[in-house]
């Protein structure tokens, strides 16, 4: 038994990271999702335990860890893919009201069907309706490989925006309902919004600065650990803590645009591409293993 139960542990775990690897190939030659897959096999698994007369498990809490980990690795693996050029300002411009229109026209639609067949407030209703409304980056942007550059893209600004404005404007309506003043509400949401942009710039700089100057591989999850700490703080205070991912990872890729003149001194160039070079394999990798697990426990 003991046997079964640290071998075999290390056996699942080896068959599911091939398992997920052939259904990327699978899905790249038929245009199925692979995230389908991995949750349908999830599905199959639990299921097939049951049937065997196993007990069910709680997965929530380690779904909800592996789902924020995963949700921050995708957004940064997506950013670190983005090149901001001139010639892109209409895409981006484009992608954020594509993101706002349809988050919007869909909770807006959606919140009032519940309120008119179900009888449920019309503030309560958008609460349950913006999460549902979401255009998620952890289901979006692990299906859009086989893309083209400019239409893989365009769905990464897309659905880092739909993430964004949904937080934003959950936490709107949540602190609505708790407030007699819209103005007090509109007040604290952009401003905890411009907050996090300013923060997010500032130490963008300062971890880029930092970690140029560590030596060994070990510094790549020592910076993950910390942008997942970052995130975690940030959620706590109620702000839109993806922008921080988003915005490190933009300026990480983009380096050259935001260190100059005087920036640039503070910065050795090819250490920086090192960093960025070892960044994007890391982030890639770990987000393929954590992926894999978060889909196959949602599907479980």
């Amino acid at each position: 038994m003991d046997f079964l139960d640290s071998y075999g542990l290390i056996i699942v775990f080896s068959l599911t990271i091939i398992v997920s690897y052939f259904f990327n190939l699978y899905a790249k030659k038929s245009g199925v999702p692979a995230v389908l897959m991995l949750i349908g096999l999830g599905i199959i698994i639990h299921y097939g335990l049951l049937l065997f007369g196993e007990k069910s498990l709680d997965l929530a809490r380690p779904l909800e860890v592996l789902g924020v980990i995963g949700l921050i690795l995708i957004v940064l693996e997506a950013a670190l893919d983005l090149r901001l050029q001139k010639e892109k300002a209409v895409l981006i411009i484009k992608s954020f009201l594509v993101a706002l229109l349809g988050l919007g026209g869909t909770v807006y639609l959606a919140a009032l069907s519940l309120n008119y067949f179900l009888h449920i407030e019309f503030l309560n209703a958008l609460l349950y309706t913006i999460p549902l409304s979401i255009l998620s980056s952890a289901i979006i942007l692990p299906s859009i490989d086989d893309l083209g550059e400019e239409k893989r893209e365009f769905m990464i600004y897309e659905s880092t925006f739909s993430d964004i404005i949904g937080i934003v404007g959950f936490y709107s309506v949540l602190t609505m309902l708790g407030s007699s003043s819209s103005e007090g509400v509109y007040g604290e949401v952009f401003g905890n919004l411009a907050l996090t942009v300013i923060f997010s710039v500032i130490i963008s700089y300062i971890l880029i600065c930092v970690f140029q100057n560590i030596k060994g591989h070990v510094k790549l999850f020592l910076l993950i650990s910390i942008l997942l700490l970052l995130y975690a703080v940030g959620k706590m205070f109620h702000l839109s803590s993806l922008i921080i991912i988003l915005i490190f990872g933009i300026i990480l890729n983009n380096y050259k645009l935001f260190f100059k003149g005087v920036l640039g001194k503070l910065v050795d160039m090819e250490r920086v591409e090192d960093v960025l070079d070892d960044m994007k394999v890391v982030t890639a990798e770990t987000s393929f293993v954590v992926r894999t697990f978060f889909f196959i426990l949602f599907g479980w």
